[in-house]
């Protein structure tokens, strides 16, 4: 009877081992549907906003009107389908997502400042449509991020969308020459030639972690193949901000990684001595002015910034009138014309040419969003660059096989808040809504937060070898 009851349950202990094994094996074939779909919504979202509603429109439609240019309503459409379209993930994910809500609490506490200011938004039409577009980014960026927690699936995505934009701009050129180019450079099939350049400046930035470190010779052949047609295509567009950001880049990549390898004295050493010979450089040029009886200001006296000053003085003079409360999220530029501020003046900017920023995505959040706004975004920037650069320290240091395979995402997410910091003294992107680099940071933003608490390299063991982009496919 004993030996009966030891069998029965040897024989149960057995059936429930296989229960185990052929649960694990369906979570294992829905955790790895979930991520390839979440890797095509990624890359279909991205083809839309490198591409936009309107292929080959390279004229912006105007409103005769405000000034302001015209949105589509196809872009409130796609990205209703594109919220939809991450539904799945989001339920499949659902214990991740909100694991995930607390990770970014801090970029939902600023969200629910910037809806705050709606209710006092100059306008309040406008201000609502582009925070609830803008509360659509956020939730498909989280879902985004949990569906493909795995740094490699991730990159891939977004490695295999940058590859395709580049083919089509290429053929697009090579094949409709007469249509893709303008008088101003080369459009393809983007509406201007400054998004084709800021389409190859994200695309160096994704692609360019595997020319550095490919698995093997073949996927390092077609990156560089790749990187090369990105670079043709900056320079035949003639967007010069976007390829003197692209050059740097890969010159102070080198440079950044040897930084980030040396221990923390080391690193720290560093940085300090940084600071203190940009001090020194300050000082001298001071010393040298008062010596030479020079105001140590002249040489920006006549700095315009191609014109820009003179609507940076603007939106601070705005932005005086309401220091705390601001004039409402994205309700500056492109709202009702009876209660748009440049308008109102004569000023060259609101006449014949189109201007709907500030090119200076800092002072467009102040005026909008007033300090508290710029201040929780620039801690959210700072939060971000940190911790992007503390991956990419930790995939350094390790020496494990999934370290290394996970350090071509960990470096873009070290470099792209980097070049986004900079890149909005220029430009105004940060939070703001229809701005293809303003919803990437989103989701850059929310996936360093992600991976900063949980490590990057051991989700990697994870992965299959079919979460390849495309050149791997082809290796």
């Amino acid at each position: 009877m004993p030996d009966g009851h030891v069998q029965r349950r040897h024989v149960l202990e057995a059936w429930r081992a296989e229960r185990h094994a052929q649960r694990d094996a369906a979570l294992a074939r829905l955790d790895g549907r979930t991520s390839l779909w979440s890797g095509v919504v990624l890359v279909l979202m991205l083809l839309f906003m490198m591409i936009g509603p309107e292929p080959y429109t390279h004229q912006v439609t105007v409103d005769a009107l405000s000034g302001g240019s015209l949105t589509s309503p196809l872009n409130r459409m796609v990205w209703l389908v594109i919220l939809t379209l991450t539904v799945p993930i989001i339920w499949v994910r659902r214990s991740e997502f909100l694991a995930l809500g607390l990770r970014v609490w801090p970029l939902l506490l600023l969200f629910v400042w910037f809806g705050a200011t709606t209710r006092w938004a100059i306008d309040p039409v406008a201000s609502d449509r582009r925070y609830i577009l803008y509360l659509i980014n956020l939730v498909v960026g989280m879902a985004l991020a949990a569906g493909l927690h795995e740094a490699r699936r991730m990159h891939a995505a977004l490695a295999t969308a940058c590859a395709i934009i580049i083919l089509i701009d290429l053929f697009s050129w090579v094949a409709m020459p007469a249509k893709s180019m303008t008088d101003i450079g080369l459009a393809a099939i983007h509406n201007h030639k400054n998004t084709l350049g800021s389409v190859m400046l994200l695309s160096a930035l994704v692609i360019t972690p595997y020319v550095f470190f490919g698995r093997d010779l073949k996927t390092r052949i077609f990156w560089i193949a790749m990187f090369g047609g990105c670079l043709a295509l900056l320079v035949a567009s003639k967007s010069k901000t976007s390829l003197a950001i692209v050059l740097a880049t890969v010159i102070l990549t080198p440079v950044l990684l040897a930084c980030l390898r040396l221990r923390s004295g080391a690193l720290l050493a560093a940085g300090a001595f940084a600071v203190m010979s940009v001090l020194a450089l300050a000082f001298s040029w001071i010393v040298w002015c008062y010596a030479s009886a020079l105001d140590p200001l002249y040489p920006f006296r006549e700095l315009t910034f191609t014109r820009r000053t003179d609507v940076w003085m603007f939106a601070l003079g705005q932005f005086v009138q309401h220091p705390i409360t601001g004039q409402g999220f994205a309700s500056f530029w492109d709202v009702d014309p009876s209660v748009q501020p440049s308008l109102q003046t004569g000023m060259w900017f609101a006449q014949s040419t189109y201007t709907n920023q500030s090119h200076n995505g800092y002072f467009d959040l102040l005026v909008t969003t007033g300090a508290p706004g710029l201040i929780g975004a620039l801690f959210l920037l700072l939060r971000w660059m940190t911790r992007g650069l503390g991956l990419v320290r930790e995939c350094l240091r390790a020496h494990d096989l999934d370290s290394r395979l996970a350090l071509p995402h960990a470096l873009f997410l070290g470099v792209f808040p980097l070049m986004f910091f900079a890149h909005n003294f220029m430009e105004s992107s940060y939070f703001t809504a229809n701005s293809m680099f303003g919803i990437i940071i989103l989701l850059v933003g929310i996936d360093i937060d992600m991976r900063h608490a949980t490590p990057l390299a051991p989700s990697l063991s994870r992965v299959s070898s079919h979460a390849e982009p495309i050149a791997a496919a082809r290796s």
